[in-house]
């Protein structure tokens, strides 16, 4: 894409929407670059989004993507995204797995907006994903093709007012963002030895409007085999009456025990 192209617009992500220090989180780029796609999208994570800082939203030849001078930070583009979704956990179950939620992601002094045990309603999702029952200790030896489409972690979420549109639905990045960290913490569950995890694409779906103040129970599961540093991740998000959401499918990246930059 030339730097000459005319931007669709500018855009610029708070800090309050971080995920590593100085980043913005993964599921609210997301959210972001899919806010400008129709439908299921897909996207690709190149390099890590600046908070507070302007960057440009350029068309591209599949989608658009978003640029921080000349460099392309992330692109979007439209798919169809077909994804087999295992049996949620039951309430219980997901509420007891919160329980054993253990924070991973605090590179920022209050750590990630998704999950961050530090940060209130009105500025966090508070989205604590732990590990269910048939995953928990000894968690070494456990044997990854047996954990394939098996839910590893869940969470009971309850989205507040302040997501929502004018609607009264939670806003869509909003769900996009509550997508993201889960896959993370799936993969820490069966994996303890597994190094930090970038997220480097998710394709999403949005099924159905979320409503404020009502409880749904958020899973995640491995959709295959590891490739060396990628980590395949689907994601779920329920209501409790059964019905799907919306859902995701993620390549994460194992970094090892640094961030880069």
């Amino acid at each position: 894409m030339s730097s000459g192209t005319p931007p669709l617009t500018s855009v610029s992500i708070d800090s309050v929407f971080n995920g590593p220090i100085n980043c913005g989180n993964g599921g609210y780029i997301s959210g972001l670059l899919a806010s400008f796609i129709e439908g299921d999208a897909e996207i690709r994570i190149n390099a890590a989004f600046p908070v507070n800082t302007p960057l440009q939203v350029k068309k591209t030849g599949q989608g658009i993507g978003a640029y921080r001078d000349d460099k392309l930070l992330g692109s979007a583009r439209s798919i169809q995204l077909e994804l087999a979704i295992p049996t949620p956990p039951s309430l219980a179950n997901a509420t007891a797995a919160s329980q054993r939620f253990s924070f991973i992601h605090a590179s920022d002094p209050k750590g990630c907006y998704v999950c961050s045990p530090l940060r209130s309603e009105t500025n966090g999702l508070r989205v604590f994903c732990g590990p269910l029952k048939e995953v928990v200790a000894p968690q070494a030896n456990i044997d990854w093709p047996t954990q394939i489409e098996k839910n590893l972690v869940a969470a009971v979420w309850r989205p507040m007012d302040n997501l929502c549109t004018n609607e009264g639905n939670v806003d869509n990045i909003y769900v996009w963002s509550a997508l993201d960290c889960p896959g993370a913490y799936a993969i820490k569950a069966a994996e303890p030895d597994a190094g930090l995890q970038l997220l480097g694409t998710c394709s999403s779906s949005i099924k159905a409007s979320l409503k404020p103040n009502d409880d749904y129970i958020i899973s995640s599961w491995k959709i295959s085999p590891n490739s060396g540093r990628k980590r395949f991740m689907g994601v779920a998000i329920h209501n409790l009456g059964g019905e799907l959401m919306a859902c995701a499918e993620q390549i994460w990246f194992d970094v090892g025990s640094t961030l880069p930059g």
